[in-house]
């Protein structure tokens, strides 16, 4: 996702004054964007404040969200579970491997804006929690801390809350204030300066990506059912009038049906695209490379071997695209802008880091030793190759 030289600017100058000002720059943003009066004592929720917001909310909410925690929980313990974390080789004399460990302190930015999202909090901490992170702030601006939100945040077992959004909030969390600590990554999407500040603290901190406007694809045919097809483009579209959907099928008449069940107001944020064959579709679902990829199909499965590059898959037409953005299990926070090109949805191994491990013995891996040695002379490092004849 590329930012406007106007979106760059106004966030460079918000970051620089936070890491210049700290504390004070977080309550003169609060108040000029957020409307919002607070002291860097107010910044925080503790957890009782937190558990208060879960007694609030009515039980069939309560029962919604630990329905979905349970299911997310299970599948990324599943994906833990699966993860080699440890391991060695012996490469002729020398042991070489891996080790894993999980992050310390982690930052999950929940969006507000239009809407609020309580299920971005589970698909963000649960994840997190599993993979062994200690310390995890969850960052949301102060407007958005309805009780739903702080129910999730309570069930998903977030200890505290910081009451910022937007870039000031990035920005506190990647150089760090009096007030607020700073944080090895920063996950979880926002608007687009929420992402250009990501871009613009990364390296400083790590993160899992830059969000851009939610999309997906639907590949359809005759046999589609065209209500459930119509019905998941405009899911996705309603997030956000920035959102793109698109549709592709080999069946032009099915196009034309679909198309003139949408209403007209959604219209200009689908596309509908006809190709003659199953190889020609799957090859522009995959330059698309979609963050959601809907295959609505009797015989999906034939034609998933196909796909290479899509953030979530749904495999048949019961397998609606609301169901992964709630309760299905994996977590919904997924590559962007053709990113899944490259790039993974939010899971366990977001949060987890592999070091490599070497282990030798003396008069072992004597050829390791030659080719490095010889190397290192290559490169004209004499005290690689002097260090390396110390352990023959």
């Amino acid at each position: 996702m590329s930012s406007s030289k106007i979106v760059v600017k106004a966030v460079g100058e918000i970051i620089a004054r936070v890491a210049k000002d700290g504390d004070a720059a977080l309550a003169f943003y609060s108040r000029k964007f957020d409307q919002t009066q607070l002291k860097p004592s107010e910044f925080f929720l503790d957890k009782s404040e937190i558990e208060d917001g879960f007694k609030r909310t009515s039980k069939n909410i309560q029962k919604a969200l630990l329905t979905a925690a349970v299911r997310v929980k299970k599948f990324h313990q599943e994906e833990l579970k699966r993860l080699n974390l440890e391991w060695t080789v012996n490469l002729d004399g020398i042991s070489v491997g891996q080790t894993a460990r999980p992050i310390e302190n982690a930052a999950l930015y929940v969006p507000g804006g239009r809407f609020c999202y309580p299920s971005t909090v589970l698909m963000t901490a649960i994840p997190a929690k599993i993979a062994g992170v200690q310390n995890i702030i969850l960052t949301t601006p102060k407007k958005n801390l309805k009780d739903e939100v702080l129910a999730a945040a309570f069930i998903a077992g977030v200890d505290k809350i910081l009451c910022l959004g937007g870039p000031w909030a990035i920005a506190a969390l990647a150089y760090g204030t009096k007030t607020v600590p700073k944080v090895d990554k920063i996950v979880g999407p926002g608007n687009q300066y929420v992402t250009e500040a990501k871009r613009q603290v990364y390296g400083l901190v790590g993160i899992d990506g830059l969000a851009g406007p939610s999309e997906i694809a639907v590949w359809a045919d005759a046999k589609s059912d065209r209500t459930k097809v119509c019905m998941n483009l405009l899911a996705q579209a309603e997030h956000d009038p920035e959102a793109k959907s698109f549709i592709l099928s080999r069946d032009k008449k099915v196009l034309r049906l679909i198309r003139d069940e949408v209403p007209r107001e959604f219209l200009k944020q689908i596309s509908f695209i006809a190709l003659p064959s199953d190889e020609l579709i799957a090859d522009k679902i995959n330059g698309i490379a979609p963050e959601h990829l809907y295959l609505a199909l009797k015989d999906a499965k034939k034609v998933l071997k196909m796909i290479r590059n899509a953030g979530a898959i749904f495999i048949g037409e019961d397998a609606v695209v609301p169901l992964g953005d709630y309760s299905a299990g994996p977590s919904h926070v997924l590559p962007t802008g053709s990113s899944a090109r490259f790039g993974s949805g939010l899971s366990v191994k977001d949060f987890l880091k592999w070091s490599s491990t070497i282990e030798r013995r003396r008069g072992k891996g004597q050829d390791a030793i030659d080719a490095a040695q010889t190397l290192s002379d290559v490169e004209g490092l004499k005290f690689h190759s002097q260090t390396l004849e110390l352990c023959r």
